[in-house]
């Protein structure tokens, strides 16, 4: 399942494409890990300590499409040092820490980019998002 633009980008794209509101793409793109469903207007409940800080994300078109877009590189987090509980969403924001959330989803099997997947992590794991496991479709 592709992330799903949240209610913010999608006033910002609105203003911006119809040209009475600009909009500054991010200088970057950080991704958070939510334990919790996050939705359109509610963010999930992001990993908080343990070692846990958001990671800088890249992303390109998804080979093949033009309407998804998916991370380019693994992303890793350093060992947890407590347990962070189970993670099985994501959620982009435009800053390191607070910011404004971009897009949300479920982590997804980077093979087929459908199945759903999670994982428990807990005191010494590390956690690792593979190439393609984040993915944007295009509002």
């Amino acid at each position: 399942m592709a992330g799903s633009a949240t209610s913010y980008l999608r006033t910002a794209v609105l203003g911006h494409t119809l040209g009475f509101a600009p909009f500054t793409m991010p200088a970057s793109v950080y991704v958070g890990l939510a334990t919790t469903l996050p939705s359109g207007t509610t963010a999930g409940t992001e990993v908080l300590g343990g070692g846990y800080a958001r990671r800088a994300i890249t992303f390109s078109m998804a080979s093949g499409r033009s309407d998804l877009a998916a991370n380019t590189v693994t992303i890793e987090w350093p060992p947890a040092t407590a347990n962070w509980g189970t993670i099985g969403w994501f959620e982009l924001y435009d800053a390191l820490s607070a910011g404004n959330r971009l897009y949300w989803g479920v982590l997804v099997d980077p093979i087929d980019l459908v199945t759903p997947i999670s994982r428990a992590i807990n005191s010494g794991d590390i956690m690792r998002l593979p190439a393609s496991a984040v993915t944007c479709q295009a509002i």
